[in-house]
């Protein structure tokens, strides 16, 4: 049986070469938290069972906090070329910045006309390099974050950021523990060229198998990044995900009006949690159409 898992270890550099001999095949490799993904027979009762290993874990599914279903219906409109120019332009003097890690964004006019927002996108799922969004989650968070709404006439955000959205999450709304910190890896290798400050995760998996999702976020916290998560949207009955159960990210529930919503997620599972409550019913964002809608959940 061969199965693969995410391997937290206590020296990288030796664990590659023993892992060459002992017939366990690497894919990724995740210095942040000194870990690697594998794949070995006999799974991780073999993998527990070598010295250098100090624990190992499932590559979990992830979720977009929604459900992972397309919260945004209608067709994607394709990215132009000039937004090569746009992007390049912002990376030149870059604002202080949020890494979004979830479904990309849209270059929707609130976020790329006449200064763009998006300081820099990179895609885990595709590997494309212009800015998109295939399901609509990444862009509605991003829209809530810092969309001008300059042309809908509603209320205006927080325009003095910039925005580094990382596609971890597919059209689906789903990806894998994998994807993940592959985008956090990346976070961590970037934050001083794009000046990012936070880190956005409004997605999560159950909290037994996200073990690897809080290792990643508590990684980012230690090296000096503020990390917020959504609770989640499943109630007092889920519990709080994957990784806003760590007590150190700053885990964000959903208030309906003056009261907590009935769908926030709630520390039956995490003690304190959540730290925070914000609004979370109806709220304005952006569409990968170019349009506006209003969403709910923990997610904005």
């Amino acid at each position: 049986m061969t199965n693969e898992s995410i391997v937290v270890v206590d020296c990288l550099h030796t664990a590659l070469k023993l892992f060459s001999r002992s017939g366990v095949k690497v894919s990724k490799i995740f210095p942040f938290i000194s870990a690697c993904a594998v794949s070995a027979d006999g799974g991780k009762d073999r993998l527990f069972g070598l010295p250098f290993v100090r624990s190992a874990h499932k590559n979990c599914r992830v979720k977009a906090v929604g459900g992972g279903e397309p919260i945004i219906s209608g067709t994607v409109i394709p990215p132009q070329e000039s937004a090569r120019g746009q992007l390049a332009k912002t990376r030149k003097n870059p604002k202080p910045s949020v890494a979004v890690i979830d479904t990309g964004v849209a270059l929707h006019p609130d976020l790329s006309l006449f200064r763009s927002r998006i300081a820099a996108f990179k895609d885990f799922v595709a590997a494309a390099e212009i800015p998109y969004d295939d399901n609509g989650h990444g862009t509605a968070v991003t829209g809530v974050l810092c969309g001008c709404d300059r042309f809908s006439g509603l209320n205006k955000r927080n325009t003095a950021v910039s925005v580094v959205a990382l596609k971890a999450l597919d059209a689906g709304g789903e990806g894998n523990a994998f994807g993940i910190l592959q985008a956090m890896q990346w976070v961590y290798d970037n934050a001083q060229k794009y000046s990012i400050k936070v880190v956005n995760m409004s997605f999560g998996c159950a909290e037994k198998e996200g073990a690897a999702l809080r290792i990643g976020a508590e990684a980012l916290v230690k090296s000096g990044l503020t990390v917020v998560a959504s609770a989640g949207n499943g109630g007092e009955e889920e519990g709080i995900l994957s990784p806003a159960t760590s007590p150190f990210v700053i885990t964000v529930g959903g208030a309906d009006g003056f009261k907590a919503a009935d769908f926030s997620a709630r520390g039956r599972n995490a003690k304190n949690k959540p730290d925070l409550i914000a609004q979370a019913v109806d709220l304005p964002a952006l569409t990968p159409s170019g349009g506006y809608t209003f969403v709910s959940g923990t997610s904005v």
